[in-house]
């Protein structure tokens, strides 16, 4: 859960930037991202931006509390992100792709919400002032 609500996080914050450059990188480690490749999109945005990395860690925390509550059983450590239903038994992937998809339209929700805030823009316009002199 906690890629696909990296992904879900980067693809927000990719909408939400004016940043030609964050823009390509987020859109291009997004997609990775869903599909369980998470570095470029933690290292490379979220945690760059700041706000986008804590609403993954909302996100992901909503969607794997619906995979505990539902008793999702992972049968064998392997895939991650949306092709991680292959490691998950037969009657769980229903449950697993609910959870799956609840991390990542959370985590979207969260850092829109999140880039809304005056407080948040005002952090990031600073820090990229200070990153730039």
């Amino acid at each position: 859960c906690n890629n696909v609500a990296q992904g879900g996080a980067t693809l927000c914050a990719m909408l939400r930037t004016h940043d030609k450059k964050l823009k390509s990188i987020a859109a291009t480690s997004g997609v990775s991202a869903l599909l369980g490749i998470t570095e470029p999109a933690m290292f490379g945005v979220n945690l760059k931006m700041k706000y986008p990395f804590y609403a993954a860690m909302l996100g992901s925390a909503i969607g794997c509390g619906y995979v505990t509550l539902t008793n999702v059983l992972n049968v064998a450590p392997g895939s991650a992100g949306f092709i991680g239903f292959v490691c998950v038994q037969s009657g769980d992937m229903l449950n697993f792709l609910i959870g799956t998809l609840l991390s990542m339209v959370s985590a979207f929700v969260i850092t829109w919400v999140f880039s809304k805030s005056k407080r948040l823009n005002a952090e990031l316009a600073a820090d990229s002032e200070t990153a730039a002199a």
